[in-house]
């Protein structure tokens, strides 16, 4: 069985209180937190929402990796983290490989995901 960390071609190390994602960035990168903690918020009118913690092993970043999207929160270190790196260009003839169909399904399911984050945005 291949080692899945194999597949990721860069290594990062944060210290706590780095900013590894900024709301609204645009960047289609897959990660995978390996060690430490995350903190993932958002910002709400002029507060910062903490909406919650990734604890390793985690992956991060997949929505917009998927959809393409902006990022839809900040993703901050909460303790010193390791996080391995999977760039969307990388893999992007390996995401052509999947059937259409299940393209659509991923596709639903990041739209969906979306959605609910900004309904929820709005009861805040």
């Amino acid at each position: 069985m291949t080692n899945i960390l194999s597949l990721f071609e860069e290594s990062k190390k944060f210290v706590a209180g780095e900013v590894l994602i900024h709301e609204g960035e645009e960047n289609r990168d897959l990660s995978i937190l390996s060690k430490g903690v995350l903190e993932v918020s958002v910002q709400d009118e002029s507060k910062k929402v903490i909406v919650s913690e990734i604890v390793s092993p985690e992956i991060l970043g997949e929505i917009s990796f998927l959809n393409g999207s902006p990022r839809t929160a900040t993703v901050s270190a909460k303790t010193d983290v390791e996080i391995f790196i999977l760039s969307y260009e990388k893999a992007k003839q390996e995401i052509s490989d999947i059937p259409t169909w299940f393209r659509m399904v991923l596709l639903a399911f990041t739209n969906r995901m979306k959605s609910c984050d900004a309904k929820i945005k709005e009861y805040d």
